[in-house]
């Protein structure tokens, strides 16, 4: 897969290429001309002015092709772009970059490329001023050159028009704030004639601006000002770089206004740059102070604010009683004095005189001045919070407004000073303020917010909490609407607009949710309840309301619901393998499923409201019931089986459960009863119960049997042997054969004498409860092996054997047998024998080996069968019982034998017992 170039700097270049606006813009002859010149020099039918942006090359003037753009991951021009000098491919069929070129092997069939870069004069190549011909060729080093050079003129073109659009901003910007300037703004020369006005003329004029413009300014002077205005006019023309002055001019309608000017003049062309403010409102507003100024020490001191006059350097000329009250000061002794004496915080007085030097760029020295400053400047009252001190030494904050006083011919002759204790007022703001942090505070903890929207302005107000529940930051009205649709869960949009027509139809009250999704993937779930709020006029003019984070409830809510579910479920599986039934604390049946009703026979309408552990005592009540509900009533679990009645007088069985559910008194309200059937199981046990007692009765006839039978058949047998004694006895010198034949009868007599002790020793086994102890399984085997191994050819390894807990009579036997049938089937000059041990997880396991000839694997099971022998009892004596004596008493206590062919000869019989 081909990788296509892109300058180490491609983020920056992409935006200074954005900065000069010229991608889509329409066709401008001059970057044709350049093209057209480049088509010229080089010789190529096609010329072109490349831009490229993040997935396209643009063009901006193009000869010999109609094509306005092409993908950029097909450009020529992204690899011109790669370097500063000109990018040339002479033929593009011998070049591996561009021959499967869709623009090679289609149209327009490029055979020839040549690109200068264009660079601007921060040095980013923002496209290309190629040549592009059909055949092959080579461009020669003056083409190149020209071809460079014309990518440079393209950079001053782009640079030229860039400097244009930010000059016709900027005129545009400059002319729409003279045409919404309420201030008077005009453009006059020095014989007095209006050249150019705003529209603030007629709005405060009356004329239009037709005729005004080309008009004296004189034609609507009053004639009493002409001569100060011409004398004004006069200093601007002799040099003088700015003027104010006030004047008076008759609007249309014949009233008079009052104009206080600011003029510059341009030395240029010698016309005069004014703008004007209506001053008529403020100069009525003096007039009326001037006119009031007998009775103002009247006023002053029957006023409720504090009223201090000053004369122009701020000597103090009148200190009303209000001022008196406020400040503690007897007027007698502070009249005459230079405000603000002591009434002032000096470093707050201080520091607003900086804050107006800085403000009107001028160095204010005198304290007064800062007081007075803009009354005088801006002819107008002054209105601000200071903090005065009284005599006493207490800050208090107030609300001074300074005005100047003016004499009849306007000359300014004082400043009247009049303020106003604001310390309630200060108090309720700072309450306000603590009040909205803490309903802030509030709305966090709780997890709301609220808004308002207001129809008219289309502004959305948002209170902290809603900002925080959205987890956004404070944002401008003009932003807040989308930034809050962003946040919307997608599939809730349109149940959200929805909403919005509707209330906009209805304007009723409503109440919705949906859910919010956060950048990092988490969702909200929000409630949401709005109304409609109107004017005096009952009309709807916006919404507001609230909002709620519910996310928390909603995760409780399905955890309920989870939980709700899964109690039904384990209900319904209640129902399905369980009988159930409910009651009331008066034991009065609520509910009963199925299979109670299917076990007693009794329908539900036959059951519910009956009581089914009552609590009345009588003699009827079984003992055990009684017991029961004491039990229950005191808030305990009962567990226990009853025998219960059906409808049909049969009687059936059932294992229950009765669990009481207790109130917040501690009391039961209600009791649930889970039951099973099992009279199939007492039955079982019954007849289980009557087996055991027969096989009780038939042990002991066994054993009685067995017991006669022993001394019944050994009585016979220990008759013949002791005949056989005596023959032998009886005659020493008997013939061989017949000595031999009575040994062979003694042996017989012996063997049968085992065999019966064998058969009873086998049936006792598993009967016989034999006591456990611990044994040392080392002390044990040796002791065995000590009876029944022969030392002189018999060589015995024994491993490190356990002490184990067990019956030890039944391991003697075990391990015994075991060594005995190794030494007795023996057949090598040295017989060997080795008791291994292993610890598993549950059991002991042992392991008895040995040389011997070892046993086919057809017999591994059939030796442990009653009378099993592999040789003839004539070779090897045997009453072929031990083996099974051995697994009887293995399997018995829950372990396991087998055996295993040994790998060089022998057998190992390899049997576990339980830990």
């Amino acid at each position: 897969m081909k990788k296509y170039p892109k300058p180490t700097n491609e983020l920056e270049r992409i935006k200074a290429l954005k900065k000069y606006a010229i991608m889509d813009s329409l066709p401008e002859e001059e970057y044709d001309a350049i093209t057209k010149l480049a088509s010229f020099i080089c010789g190529t039918p096609i010329s072109l002015v490349s831009l490229l942006d993040e997935e396209r090359q643009w063009f901006k003037s193009t000869v010999g092709i109609d094509a306005s753009e092409t993908p950029r991951e097909i450009s020529f021009c992204q690899h011109a772009i790669m370097g500063d000098d000109v990018y040339e491919i002479t033929n593009t069929l011998e070049d591996a970059t561009f021959v499967d070129n869709p623009l090679v092997t289609g149209d327009p069939n490029i055979r020839f490329y040549a690109g200068a870069p264009i660079k601007d004069e921060n040095g980013f190549n923002l496209g290309t001023l190629c040549v592009i011909d059909t055949v092959p060729r080579e461009l020669s080093k003056q083409q190149k050159e020209s071809l460079q050079l014309l990518s440079n003129q393209v950079v001053s073109l782009l640079k030229l028009r860039n400097k244009n659009s930010v000059l016709e901003t900027a005129q545009k910007e400059f002319l729409n704030f003279v045409a919404l300037s309420k201030d008077l703004v005009c453009i006059a020369n020095i014989d007095g004639n209006f050249y150019k006005v705003n529209p603030a003329f007629t709005a405060v004029l009356g004329y239009d601006v037709s005729e005004l413009e080309g008009e004296s300014f004189f034609k609507f002077l009053h004639p009493d000002d002409h001569e100060k205005t011409i004398l004004e006019v006069e200093k601007l023309s002799n040099g003088q770089e700015s003027i104010s002055f006030e004047n008076r001019f008759y609007c249309k309608n014949g009233d008079l206004v009052f104009l206080s000017w600011n003029s510059s003049p341009d030395p240029t062309t010698g016309n005069l740059y004014c703008i004007a403010r209506d001053m008529t409102s403020d100069k009525k507003q003096q007039e009326k102070l001037y006119n009031l100024t007998t009775d103002l020490t009247a006023i002053l001191n029957s006023a409720e604010f504090s009223i201090i006059a000053t004369d122009i350097e701020g000597t103090i000329k009148q200190f009303n009683k209000g001022a008196e009250k406020l400040l503690g000061y007897e007027a007698s002794e502070v009249i005459g004095l230079q405000y603000p004496y002591k009434f002032h915080v000096n470093s707050e007085v201080e520091s607003n005189a900086d804050a107006l030097s800085k403000e009107y760029e001028l160095s204010i020295e005198n304290p007064f001045e800062t007081f007075v400053y803009k009354a005088k400047t801006l002819k107008a009252a002054d209105s601000q919070e200071w903090n005065y001190v009284n005599s006493n030494g207490k800050v208090f904050p107030v609300q001074l407004s300074m005005t100047a006083i003016h004499s009849e011919t306007g000359e300014t002759i004082g400043y009247l000073g009049i303020a106003k204790d604001i310390t309630k007022e200060k108090q309720a703001e700072d309450n306000l303020i603590k009040n909205k942090l803490l309903l802030d505070e509030s709305q966090r903890i709780a997890k709301i917010g609220s808004w308002k929207y207001d129809v008219r302005s289309k502004e959305l107000i948002w209170s902290k909490g809603h900002y925080l529940i959205f987890e956004l930051e404070d944002l401008p009205a003009s932003e807040l609407n989308a930034a809050y649709r962003n946040r919307i869960h997608p599939e809730d949009l349109v149940m959200l607009d929805q909403l919005e027509d509707n209330f906009a139809k209805s304007n009723e009250d409503f109440k919705i949710n949906y859910r919010i999704l956060l950048p990092d993937g988490r969702m909200k779930y929000i409630l949401e309840i709005g109304s409609a709020f109107t004017d005096g006029d009952q009309n709807v003019i916006g919404m507001q309301g609230n909002i709620q984070d519910v996310t928390d409830i909603k995760i409780a809510q399905d955890k309920i619901a989870d939980k709700a579910k899964e109690i039904n479920d384990i209900r319904a599986a209640l129902d399905e393998a369980a009988i159930v039934n409910i009651s009331d604390e008066a034991g009065v049946l609520t509910y009963v499923n199925d299979k109670f009703c299917n076990i007693s026979q009794y329908s539900q309408t036959e059951l519910l409201g009956q009581r089914l552990y009552s609590n009345d005592l009588g003699t009827e009540a079984s003992i055990l019931v009684r017991k029961i509900w004491l039990y229950i009533i005191n808030g305990k679990t009962w567990k226990g089986e009853l025998q219960q009645l059906a409808k049909d007088g049969s009687l059936y069985w059932v294992e229950t459960t009765i669990v009481p559910f207790i109130d917040n008194t501690g009391k039961p309200y209600q009791y649930v009863a889970i039951s099973f059937d099992i009279t199939a199981k007492k039955m079982a046990e019954t007849k289980l119960t009557d087996a055991l007692i027969n096989l009780e009765k038939n042990n002991k006839e066994l054993d009685q049997f067995a017991y006669v039978v022993s001394h019944d058949l050994k009585a016979p047998l220990r008759a013949i042997n002791n005949l056989a004694e005596w023959i032998v006895e009886d005659m020493p010198e008997m013939p061989d054969d017949v000595r031999k034949n009575l040994g062979l009868l003694r042996g017989r007599i012996l063997r049968m004498e085992n065999l019966i002790n064998g058969v009873l020793d086998y049936s006792r086994i598993g009967r016989t409860k034999i006591e456990k102890e611990y044994i040392d399984l080392n002390e044990l085997v040796g002791h065995i092996v000590e009876s029944l191994v022969p030392s002189d050819n018999y060589k015995v390894a024994i491993s490190d054997l356990p002490i184990i807990f067990n019956a030890k009579i039944l391991l003697y036997q075990v391990f015994s047998n075991l060594i005995s049938n190794a030494v007795k089937y023996n057949d090598k000059e040295l017989g060997l024998i080795s008791c291994t041990y292993s610890s598993l997880d549950e059991f002991h396991q042992f392991t008895i080996a040995d040389n011997g000839p070892g046993i086919e694997e057809e017999y591994h099971d059939k030796v442990f069968g009653v009378f099993q022998t592999i040789e003839a009892r004539d070779k090897k004596e045997s009453t072929g019982i031990g083996l099974s004596i051995v697994k009887k008493i293995i399997d018995e206590g829950g372990g396991a034998i087998h055996i295993e062919t040994n790998e060089h000869g022998g057998a190992s019989f390899i049997f576990t017992v339980p830990k």
